[in-house]
């Protein structure tokens, strides 16, 4: 046991801040010579002395970090390419007159079969009278030619009359056949008009769903930009097009075709009706992914309360959708500038409006492989803005499963030159020895905010991030400057105890900002012991 002294000896202890890395600096003095001592002053000095009670609480000790603090999510606002309203126009001209053709010709084919048809029973019924005919001449001739009358005139008269309704009879086959040949042929080309008009109908009808499934907002010049550092939400105005506003709706699912009554099903549909009902226009409507008349009706509502034009439809590119509020972070053209869009024979639109972030601050940090440990998702940490005093709190989102060399390079420094058995096997892989340079893989954890940096306006700042890496709870502690190094090794602390103070022996633990844990005999909540007074 190291000898106990009541007399402090007042000199600093240089292990005191090597125990604890510099952080308990010259807060420790060396005890030598026993017994109780008056605690007015510090024997073998004359530094005054007050007294400082042990406490319960909690203690942690943190590495701190750099980092920066930006925005999270990055988001690029188009003009799309698309189909122009004319475009649209010519491609409903085109199905229209598709389906006049259509139906002319399959009222050619209707017509043309009857005709045909009237003709074959025509031509069948002449061939059943010339048939009857001969069948009733030809038994005349059989009775009037029998025996002795085979010689007579009137066998020659049947004879001949039989012989006329045979060739009658040929040529009623031959027009009949004739007519069914022509009935045949005329089936079979108006069957392939008819289907050569169904193909270019469904053709032109499929280029008309992808012309209004892509037509373009009617609008040819830029009237209203944000300003970069705006923040732009639900409903709100992202900008304006030949004085018509652009708003922000909210979903995942980015714009890529127009809305209309018809129109296939999606997920995009269905964030459409969510804002609609969100919004407070959906009376009557249900959430779907299916763009219904109720939709229709609930889209005109929207439309005539952002004085936008009333249609019913959202043409491509009068509405953009991200999943929440944006931050403008750049704007790219100008007002007055055209957007390409409107012309008779083009397609609109075409090149980013502007790009923006989430309102959201997040945090970064290209963490040590080393010290990967120290953090998980949840984990709270403490931020220490730009200004260097003001601090908020987080948790931590990610941690990244990818370690990466400094500069975002996945791939060792090594020169691919021999060793000759001489590599050092603790060399970083990030190292380079040609250039003497030494850096260790990290890996990229992201840290979202407690709450909002007031006056936060900047894209990026550099900010430190204080991450727990030690925490005892519910432990006794002392100001680490009441510690008295003991000559026979280990630490104790001056007990005070009235006017008189005596030295125990404690044993230390975690030192954390300007108090360390102990324990000893006779240490206890409220006990005093004697501390510097300055």
């Amino acid at each position: 046991m190291a000898e106990l002294s009541a007399r402090r000896v007042v000199a600093i202890a240089a292990i005191a801040g090597a125990l604890v890395g510099g952080a308990v600096a010259a807060g420790v003095a060396l005890a030598s010579t026993s017994g109780n001592h008056n605690v007015a002053t510090s024997a073998g000095g004359n530094n005054s002395v007050t007294t400082a009670a042990v406490v319960r609480t909690n203690l942690t000790n943190t590495v701190q970090i750099g980092g920066s603090i930006g925005y999270q999510g990055t988001y690029t606002v188009t003009a799309p390419l698309g189909s122009s309203v004319q475009d649209v126009i010519q491609e409903q001209q085109a199905v229209i007159e598709d389906q006049q053709t259509l139906s002319a010709d399959e009222q050619s084919e209707s017509s043309a079969s009857t005709a045909d048809g009237e003709a074959m029973s025509s031509d069948q019924s002449t061939v059943n009278t010339d048939q009857a005919t001969l069948t009733s001449d030809q038994a005349i001739e059989s009775q009037d030619c029998a025996g002795a009358g085979s010689s007579s005139s009137a066998c020659s008269q049947d004879t001949q009359k039989v012989s006329s309704d045979q060739t009658q009879l040929t040529q009623a086959d031959l027009q009949l056949a004739t007519a069914q040949s022509t009935a045949t042929a005329d089936h079979e080309h108006n069957q392939d008009t008819v289907q050569s008009d169904q193909t270019k109908l469904a053709g032109d009808q499929a280029i008309l769903a992808l012309a209004q499934a892509s037509a373009v907002n009617p609008g040819t010049t830029y009237t209203a930009l944000p300003q970069v550092g705006d923040v732009i939400s639900q409903d709100q105005s992202v900008y304006s097009v030949s004085n018509e506003a652009v708003p922000l709706l909210y979903g995942a699912v980015a714009a890529y075709r127009a809305f209309s009554v018809g129109m296939s099903k999606g997920a995009d549909v269905g964030e459409l009706t969510q804002d609609l009902i969100a919004l407070g226009y959906g009376a009557g409507l249900t959430q779907s992914n299916d763009y219904s008349s109720a939709t229709a009706t609930a889209v005109e509502r929207w439309q005539r309360a952002l004085g936008l034009s009333v249609t019913g439809e959202i043409l491509f590119g009068q509405a953009v959708f991200e999943p929440g509020p944006i931050r403008v972070t750049s704007v790219t053209p100008s007002v007055g500038e055209s957007v390409g869009g409107g012309g008779a024979s083009s397609g609109g639109g075409g090149g980013t409006v502007l790009t923006a972030t989430s309102t959201t601050p997040i945090v970064t940090v290209d963490l040590d492989v080393s010290q990967e440990y120290l953090v998980k998702p949840g984990d709270a940490v403490s931020i220490v803005l730009p200004n260097g005093t003001s601090t908020v709190g987080g948790r931590i989102e990610t941690v990244g499963t990818v370690a990466n060399c400094p500069g975002d390079s996945g791939v060792g420094t090594g020169t691919g030159a021999s060793s000759n058995g001489s590599g050092s096997a603790d060399q970083s892989p990030c190292s380079s020895s040609g250039s003497g340079t030494s850096a260790s893989p990290t890996v990229t954890v992201t840290i979202t905010l407690d709450s909002t940096p007031p006056g936060a306006t900047l894209d990026q700042a550099p900010v430190n991030v204080d991450i727990t890496s030690q925490t005892v709870n519910d432990v006794l502690a002392v100001p680490v400057n009441a510690l008295l190094a003991l000559r026979g090794g280990g630490f104790g602390v001056d007990v005070v105890i009235g006017t008189t103070s005596h030295l125990v022996g404690v044993t230390t633990g975690l030192y954390s900002n300007n108090l360390v844990q102990v324990s000893g005999s006779g240490i206890n909540v409220g006990t005093r012991v004697q501390v510097p007074s300055s």
